[in-house]
């Protein structure tokens, strides 16, 4: 399987895991299922859906700006694909 390929996915599985897990403890925070911080369940909830917020934004750029750009020719592809490794490098 080509790398950029391989890598693109696993990028964008972890991006919708994250989605997934950061709307799951904001679900829960809201909820009652996990104590709120300080016991300010308001200001909790807020600080748990930003976390959805920044989940969210992180595949929505990861798209347009670089999935998008991969494998065209010039600068933008060149810069494309090493924004994905750079992405990538935490997990390798």
């Amino acid at each position: 399987m080509n790398d950029t390929r391989a890598m693109v996915d696993f990028l964008r599985d972890k991006y919708r895991d994250r989605i997934r897990t950061s709307e799951s403890i904001h679900n829960d925070v809201v909820t009652g299922r996990i104590p709120a911080l300080d016991g300010d369940r308001r200001k909790h909830a807020e600080f748990t859906l930003q976390s959805v917020h920044e989940a969210q934004s992180m595949l929505e750029l990861f798209e347009p700006s670089i999935v998008a750009r991969l494998g065209t020719a010039g600068p933008m592809g060149a810069i494309a694909e090493q924004q994905l490794r750079i992405l990538a490098r935490p997990f390798l």
